[in-house]
């Protein structure tokens, strides 16, 4: 039975979560009025720490797409957004036949038509709230902000979202770690860096091994009592491989900004440096220190923002901030300048350090 209307107002950025308190359907997913950009939006629900795609939203393209999911009372479920565009989700509420014995929504001999609101499209649904057809509670223009306010869908708090990753984290640890796509900008990411401890070990067996064999040759050297000089030239060869672990450090391209973030440039760029204001279409992969990938974009479409404008973490705005078309960088990006104390449920934890291994495909 039908008991209501039911709507969601997504605002890219933002995580929707609740344990449902009474079961509702959703049945249509559109475009905001205003749209930020011409590039997709995906809305995602999380059913008990799985995450799943409901649909795909494009300008032009796509506008808006029927759905028919159902989501009991007891589950846990949280509502977010990828893509800049501001997402509508609508639906009803729904109970069983059994809960109404008491006659709340009407007794057995009434005879009032009930209307699938699943089956009318926004502009439908609010004609009949114009013609006052669909009763005092379906009347109300029932948004996020509403949803917030009786605890049906509403915003989690900082110490909310800190108990929650904190089970999902443990969880997590139990888990196989997901199977990473091999693409050209991760070639250099995936090549795993040996600690100083084994560098110098390295660097001390490649100077121990030409001292002995220079030893040798001195002491055949001796023997013959010939060919002094072979020696000499054998003992040049620990002082040139010394300084082959120094060429490699002085090789790399490693600088600090100012708020902690680390750019290592793995691959010259050609052309134009990315100045703020300009747009920049971008491939990535975001790691957690740990290697657990939350987030990638690695084909097909690049991922766009105007650069300096706030649309992305602040990590990435400062990060990307010089580069040049074809240019593949490594950023190390701490949580100040990343997703805070709050992190971003349920893949990234709080006061999390993010690394992205980023290649610049586009610059407008």
């Amino acid at each position: 039975m039908i008991r209501g209307f039911w709507g969601l107002k997504i605002v890219p950025g933002k995580t929707y979560t609740q344990t449902v308190d009474a079961s509702f359907r959703v049945s249509n997913a559109a475009l905001g009025v205003t749209l930020a950009d011409e590039g997709r939006t995906s809305v995602l629900l999380t059913v008990d720490q799985k995450s799943f795609v409901l649909c795909s939203l494009t300008p032009g393209k796509i506008e808006q797409q029927g759905l028919d999911i159902g989501l009991t009372e007891g589950e846990e479920i949280t509502f977010e957004s990828q893509g800049n565009n501001e997402i509508h989700l609508t639906g009803n509420f729904i109970i069983d036949d059994e809960d109404d014995e008491d006659g709340m929504y009407g007794s057995s001999d009434d005879e009032e038509e009930h209307l699938d609101l699943s089956q009318l499209s926004i502009e439908e649904i609010q004609e009949l709230h114009a013609q006052g057809l669909l009763g005092e509670e379906d009347d109300e223009d029932y948004d996020s902000d509403d949803a917030e306010a009786d605890g049906r869908i509403r915003e989690v708090t900082s110490e909310e979202e800190d108990e929650l990753v904190a089970e999902a984290s443990s969880e997590d640890e139990e888990m196989e770690a997901k199977p990473v796509i091999e693409v050209k900008i991760k070639k250099q990411a995936e090549k795993k860096r040996k600690p100083a401890a084994e560098e110098e070990a390295v660097a001390a067996a490649a100077v121990a091994k030409p001292n002995k064999k220079a030893k040798a040759e001195a002491k055949k050297a001796e023997a013959k009592k010939a060919e002094d000089k072979k020696p000499k030239a054998e003992d040049k060869k620990p002082k040139a491989e010394d300084k082959k672990p120094e060429a490699k450090k002085a090789g790399a391209k490693a600088k600090t900004l100012p708020g902690g973030v680390v750019v290592e440039t793995q691959k010259e760029g050609e052309g134009s440096a990315a100045k703020k204001g300009q747009r920049v279409g971008m491939y990535y992969i975001g790691k957690l220190t740990n290697g657990k990938v939350f987030d990638q974009n690695t084909k097909g479409k690049p991922f766009w923002f105007r650069l300096g404008g706030g649309e992305v973490i602040k990590g990435w705005d400062a990060g990307i901030l010089g580069m040049k078309k074809g240019e593949e960088r490594r950023l190390t990006i701490p949580a100040p300048m990343g997703y805070g104390s709050r992190g971003a449920p349920p893949d990234i934890p709080p006061h999390a350090t993010l690394v992205f291994d980023i290649r610049m495909v586009e610059l407008k």
